[in-house]
């Protein structure tokens, strides 16, 4: 069922919308709208990223439809807030009649907010000055989702295309976590389910690599899952069949030995590179875990080598102060995501302090200065008709 905006105050909130636009963007607008001509193509992109609809239904022949064009969606902010926040879409009535006649559109032009699982947000007949647009399309954002939501599903879905799935869970669970159903949300959960089924189909086969006598094989693969599916109950499962083959004698002791052969073979690979706190990271577990097998002797050599040679150790150093620092920007927005900004910005101010020359100093900066000139949000709903 469609839902009317009865009226709204073009005044309220606009300005205090428009600064937050114009602080937090992050890319330099586009010089117009970027309007797409298919419906269902344009339904697809606002679910994939998490964005609302803007639907401009209009016809050749209508005088305030290019009234409209040529002045107010000309508008820089306009452009910038239909671009950014919404998946703009331009819709010739005469050549769609039926998605026309299907919202019973009337009169020209008529705009529809939409939300990315369709359901109608806001519905304006006639030509609007800029002032009128932008608060309809801060209203319209501000019910929709997040923008953090909006990001981190991005980035899960992208972490999910490249294999990365422990890192999409953790993403995934965060955007669900709150119990609501914004349709962001709903898509989080169907993702989730659809990992959590991949997790577990490869959980059944290394079960049935045990029972044929492979058990090495399993534990191969009960290992990946572990470590791939990271925060499924697949993995939580995998976690207690690891216990299980691991402490069967002889599979313990040939997977040892190919743990360490695999471990030597990465330190030797990170030496050669010039890698060395990677290296020494390798062999301090080899020294300590396999001591008694030749892996563990060698990386011990390996390691005394690195730690009696300045040079080297000027190079770890360097890697451990860019690591830490990376550290501590994630922390920062670990803390931003919980909404606590002082911490934030401490995190990311003792980066400038302590490793003002590491390689997260940069972003750790420019993060710092997007949290102290952050503005307050608008007001969000709509009025009901």
């Amino acid at each position: 069922m469609l839902t009317l905006i009865h009226r709204m105050n073009a005044q309220r909130g606009i300005a205090s919308f428009v600064a937050l636009t114009l602080l937090t963007g992050a890319a330099i607008a586009s010089d117009k709208v970027e309007w797409r001509a298919d419906y269902d193509s344009a339904r697809k992109e606002a679910a994939e990223k998490g964005r609302p609809i803007f639907l401009d239904f209009g016809t050749e022949d209508c005088v305030h439809c290019r009234r409209m064009h040529q002045t107010t969606f000309r508008d820089p902010v306009i452009i910038k807030l239909l671009n950014e926040r919404f998946i703009p879409l331009k819709v010739d009535a005469n050549r769609e009649p039926r998605l026309t006649q299907t919202l019973r559109i009337q009169a020209y032009p008529t705009f529809i907010l939409a939300g990315n699982d369709g359901k109608i947000l806001g519905w304006v007949e006639g030509f609007m000055e800029v002032a009128r647009l932008t608060d309809h399309l801060s209203r319209a954002s501000a019910v929709q989702t997040p923008d953090w939501m909006a990001r981190d599903f991005n980035e899960a879905l992208k972490s999910t295309g490249a294999g990365d799935y422990a890192r999409a869970v953790s993403l995934l669970k965060n955007i669900a976590e709150d119990g609501k159903d914004r349709p962001v949300q709903t898509k989080a959960r169907e993702t989730l389910q659809e990992i959590e089924m991949q997790a577990a189909g490869r959980l059944e086969r290394a079960k049935q690599m045990d029972e044929k006598g492979q058990p090495l094989e399993a534990l191969d693969l009960v290992t990946e899952v572990v470590r791939q599916y990271a925060g499924t109950q697949a993995a939580n499962d995998g976690s207690r069949l690891l216990a299980t083959l691991a402490d069967k004698p002889d599979v313990r002791t040939r997977h040892r030995a190919r743990r360490a052969q695999e471990m030597l073979l990465l330190a030797r690979e990170d030496l050669k590179a010039e890698r060395f706190l990677s290296c020494l990271d390798q062999c301090e577990i080899l020294s300590a875990a396999y001591k008694d097998l030749p892996e563990g002797r060698e990386a011990t050599l390996i390691e005394t080598e690195i730690r009696g040679n300045p040079q080297r150790m000027t190079r770890v150093c360097d890697a451990m102060n860019d690591r830490l620092a990376k550290m501590y920007v994630d922390l920062a927005e670990s803390w931003m995501k919980k909404g606590d900004r002082e911490q934030a910005a401490a995190c990311l101010e003792k980066v400038l302090k302590t490793h003002p020359s590491s390689a997260a100093a940069a972003s750790a900066q420019a993060r710092l200065a997007q949290i102290n000139n952050r503005t307050p949000g608008v007001p969000t709903g709509f009025e009901k008709p």
